[in-house]
């Protein structure tokens, strides 16, 4: 069961644990950097939607605003998303939502989508096939899992790991999560050609039945 403290672990573990991926996505910082592989993310993420929901069905996007302090990498990211998902007949982007975070908002979830647009994302758009998020799973209330629950929308987050996304998705309330590689001592040294490659090089696919390879 999901505990009653589980926004509050999140929270606190998202400061620990992405703080890194929070540097380089979610930041305004202006870096150069290569781009290759959050292009990848993207299309990655969308191939993996899609395949999430069978090749059907509508999705709702969610990720940080970048209109005040320009992120690169995370326009990146939802521009190649947004491409490789039109590829597919099947599938459409009900809407794209994107959030601003005051500075204490982000230290206290780690940069999570806002618990409100999460749940009115839900009750908004019916027939919703998922809602794929670029940014860490929002603080919710045992409740609100039970209203994720009915509405039998998929989750899927994109993000860095964090432990509590172990139990999330042993729960089924993430049903997929796209996180960096844990341990790159043991990626090729083969220089990537295609995006499906960078994905694969740089980014793990968990789902609910094979988190018992996860290390924690």
């Amino acid at each position: 069961m999901i505990k009653k403290t589980m926004g509050p672990v999140i929270a606190i573990l998202a400061i620990a644990g992405a703080a890194v991926w929070i540097y380089r996505s979610q930041s305004g910082a202006s870096q150069k950097f290569d781009l290759s592989p959050y292009h990848a993310l993207g299309a990655g993420a969308a191939e993996e939607t899609a395949k999430l929901l069978g090749n059907k069905g509508q999705v709702v996007v969610m990720a940080h605003d970048t209109t005040e302090f320009k992120n690169p990498a995370v326009d990146g990211q939802l521009k190649s998303f947004q491409q490789t998902l039109k590829k597919n007949n099947g599938m459409s982007i009900a809407a794209t939502l994107r959030f601003k975070l005051t500075p204490m908002e982000r230290m206290a979830t780690g940069g999570a989508a806002p618990r409100d647009l999460f749940l009115n994302a839900l009750q908004s758009h019916s027939n919703l096939g998922a809602v794929v998020l670029f940014c860490g799973f929002p603080p919710l209330t045992l409740s609100d899992y039970d209203t994720l629950k009915q509405s039998g929308t998929k989750v899927v987050v994109v993000s860095g790991y964090l432990p509590a996304y172990r139990r999330l998705l042993e729960a089924q309330l993430i049903h997929l999560a796209i996180v960096p590689q844990f341990d790159r001592s043991t990626t090729p040294a083969k220089e990537p050609k295609t995006l499906r490659e960078w994905f694969e090089q740089d980014f793990l696919v968990i789902t609910p039945d094979n988190t018992a390879t996860l290390p924690y």
